[in-house]
Protein backbone atom coordinates (compact mmCIF):
# COMPACT_ATOMS: atom_id res chain seq x y z
CA UNK A 1 0.00 0.00 0.00
CA UNK A 2 1.21 3.45 -0.83
CA UNK A 3 -0.39 6.77 -0.02
CA UNK A 4 -0.93 9.01 -3.03
CA UNK A 5 0.43 12.45 -3.73
CA UNK A 6 -2.85 13.82 -2.32
CA UNK A 7 -1.84 12.61 1.14
CA UNK A 8 1.68 13.98 0.74
CA UNK A 9 0.34 17.41 -0.24
CA UNK A 10 -2.28 17.40 2.50
CA UNK A 11 0.27 16.52 5.19
CA UNK A 12 2.74 19.16 4.00
CA UNK A 13 0.06 21.86 3.79
CA UNK A 14 -1.34 21.00 7.22
CA UNK A 15 2.15 20.91 8.74
CA UNK A 16 2.83 24.36 7.27
CA UNK A 17 -0.39 25.70 8.79
CA UNK A 18 0.41 24.09 12.16
CA UNK A 19 3.84 25.74 12.22
CA UNK A 20 2.24 29.09 11.44
CA UNK A 21 -0.29 28.44 14.21
CA UNK A 22 2.45 27.86 16.81
CA UNK A 23 4.51 30.78 15.56
CA UNK A 24 1.52 33.13 15.89
CA UNK A 25 0.65 31.75 19.34
CA UNK A 26 4.25 32.22 20.53
CA UNK A 27 3.90 35.90 19.61
CA UNK A 28 0.56 36.12 21.41
CA UNK A 29 -1.55 36.65 18.32
CA UNK A 30 -4.38 34.72 16.68
CA UNK A 31 -3.28 32.83 13.56
CA UNK A 32 -4.44 34.58 10.39
CA UNK A 33 -5.77 32.91 7.26
CA UNK A 34 -3.04 32.12 4.73
CA UNK A 35 -3.65 32.29 0.98
CA UNK A 36 -3.36 28.89 -0.72
CA UNK A 37 -0.83 30.46 -3.10
CA UNK A 38 1.46 31.23 -0.13
CA UNK A 39 1.19 27.65 1.16
CA UNK A 40 1.98 26.34 -2.34
CA UNK A 41 5.00 28.62 -2.64
CA UNK A 42 6.34 27.83 0.85
CA UNK A 43 5.97 24.07 0.44
CA UNK A 44 6.82 23.76 -3.26
CA UNK A 45 3.42 22.23 -4.07
CA UNK A 46 1.38 22.60 -7.26
CA UNK A 47 -1.22 25.32 -6.72
CA UNK A 48 -3.80 23.61 -8.97
CA UNK A 49 -3.48 20.29 -7.16
CA UNK A 50 -3.36 21.97 -3.76
CA UNK A 51 -6.72 23.69 -4.36
CA UNK A 52 -8.37 20.26 -4.68
CA UNK A 53 -6.65 19.04 -1.52
CA UNK A 54 -7.78 22.14 0.37
CA UNK A 55 -11.36 21.49 -0.75
CA UNK A 56 -11.21 17.92 0.63
CA UNK A 57 -9.63 19.04 3.91
CA UNK A 58 -12.24 21.76 4.26
CA UNK A 59 -15.07 19.30 3.54
CA UNK A 60 -13.51 16.98 6.14
CA UNK A 61 -13.78 19.76 8.74
CA UNK A 62 -10.03 20.24 9.13
CA UNK A 63 -9.68 23.61 7.44
CA UNK A 64 -11.67 26.81 7.44
CA UNK A 65 -11.67 28.84 4.27
CA UNK A 66 -11.99 32.60 4.54
CA UNK A 67 -13.02 34.40 1.34
CA UNK A 68 -11.92 37.87 0.34
CA UNK A 69 -8.71 39.83 -0.14
CA UNK A 70 -7.50 39.07 3.40
CA UNK A 71 -8.78 35.53 3.23
CA UNK A 72 -7.16 32.18 2.87
CA UNK A 73 -7.13 28.96 4.85
CA UNK A 74 -6.62 28.23 8.49
CA UNK A 75 -6.84 25.17 10.71
CA UNK A 76 -10.39 24.63 11.95
CA UNK A 77 -9.07 23.22 15.26
CA UNK A 78 -5.87 23.32 17.23
CA UNK A 79 -3.08 21.09 15.85
CA UNK A 80 -3.43 18.83 18.91
CA UNK A 81 -7.01 18.07 17.88
CA UNK A 82 -6.17 17.05 14.30
CA UNK A 83 -4.85 13.53 13.91
CA UNK A 84 -2.84 12.38 10.94
CA UNK A 85 -5.58 9.78 10.39
CA UNK A 86 -8.11 12.64 10.05
CA UNK A 87 -5.95 14.17 7.31
CA UNK A 88 -5.33 10.88 5.47
CA UNK A 89 -8.99 9.86 5.54
CA UNK A 90 -10.12 13.32 4.41
CA UNK A 91 -8.14 13.02 1.19
CA UNK A 92 -7.90 9.24 0.62
CA UNK A 93 -11.01 7.86 2.29
CA UNK A 94 -11.04 5.15 4.93
CA UNK A 95 -7.86 3.08 5.13
CA UNK A 96 -8.65 -0.36 3.77
CA UNK A 97 -5.82 -2.76 2.94
CA UNK A 98 -8.12 -5.43 1.52
CA UNK A 99 -11.62 -5.27 0.01
CA UNK A 100 -12.66 -8.28 2.07
CA UNK A 101 -12.41 -6.23 5.28
CA UNK A 102 -15.42 -4.21 4.21
CA UNK A 103 -17.19 -7.04 2.36
CA UNK A 104 -16.19 -10.42 3.83
CA UNK A 105 -19.36 -11.91 2.34
CA UNK A 106 -17.69 -11.65 -1.09
CA UNK A 107 -14.82 -13.91 -0.03
CA UNK A 108 -15.38 -17.65 -0.05
CA UNK A 109 -12.47 -18.21 2.35
CA UNK A 110 -13.33 -15.50 4.91
CA UNK A 111 -14.29 -17.99 7.64
CA UNK A 112 -10.85 -19.60 7.76
CA UNK A 113 -8.54 -16.99 6.21
CA UNK A 114 -5.30 -16.40 8.11
CA UNK A 115 -4.23 -13.73 5.61
CA UNK A 116 -7.19 -11.58 6.55
CA UNK A 117 -6.41 -11.72 10.28
CA UNK A 118 -2.74 -10.80 9.79
CA UNK A 119 -3.51 -7.91 7.46
CA UNK A 120 -6.37 -6.75 9.67
CA UNK A 121 -3.86 -6.50 12.51
CA UNK A 122 -1.49 -4.53 10.28
CA UNK A 123 -4.29 -2.19 9.20
CA UNK A 124 -5.29 -1.63 12.81
CA UNK A 125 -1.65 -0.82 13.69
CA UNK A 126 -1.42 1.72 10.90
CA UNK A 127 -4.74 3.36 11.76
CA UNK A 128 -3.90 3.46 15.46
CA UNK A 129 -0.51 5.03 14.85
CA UNK A 130 -2.01 7.68 12.57
CA UNK A 131 -4.90 8.29 14.99
CA UNK A 132 -2.49 8.76 17.92
CA UNK A 133 -0.22 11.14 16.04
CA UNK A 134 -1.48 14.67 15.71
CA UNK A 135 -0.18 17.75 13.92
CA UNK A 136 1.56 18.97 17.06
CA UNK A 137 3.56 15.73 17.31
CA UNK A 138 4.34 15.89 13.60
CA UNK A 139 5.66 19.46 13.88
CA UNK A 140 7.74 18.52 16.93
CA UNK A 141 9.10 15.43 15.15
CA UNK A 142 10.61 17.73 12.53
CA UNK A 143 12.52 19.51 15.27
CA UNK A 144 13.44 16.35 17.20
CA UNK A 145 13.14 13.35 14.83
CA UNK A 146 14.79 10.92 17.27
CA UNK A 147 12.34 11.56 20.09
CA UNK A 148 10.47 8.40 21.03
CA UNK A 149 6.80 8.29 20.17
CA UNK A 150 4.30 8.08 23.03
CA UNK A 151 3.55 4.59 24.35
CA UNK A 152 -0.07 4.67 23.09
CA UNK A 153 1.18 4.39 19.50
CA UNK A 154 1.56 0.67 19.97
CA UNK A 155 -1.23 -1.76 20.74
CA UNK A 156 -1.39 -5.35 21.89
CA UNK A 157 -1.36 -7.89 19.03
CA UNK A 158 -4.64 -9.50 18.01
CA UNK A 159 -5.35 -12.96 16.66
CA UNK A 160 -2.16 -14.29 18.30
CA UNK A 161 -0.11 -12.51 15.65
CA UNK A 162 3.15 -10.98 16.96
CA UNK A 163 2.59 -7.73 15.08
CA UNK A 164 1.85 -4.27 16.36
CA UNK A 165 -1.90 -3.73 16.45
Amino acid sequence: MKFTRKTDYALRAMQNLARRYYHARSEGIVPKPVPVLVIARDTGLSIRFLHGIVAKLSKGGLLKTVPGPKGGITLSKSPEAISILNIVESVEGKINLMNCFEHPENCGAADHCSIMSVLHTAQAALATNLRNTNLKLMVKAKNDPFRALPEKHFLKPQFGCPVLK
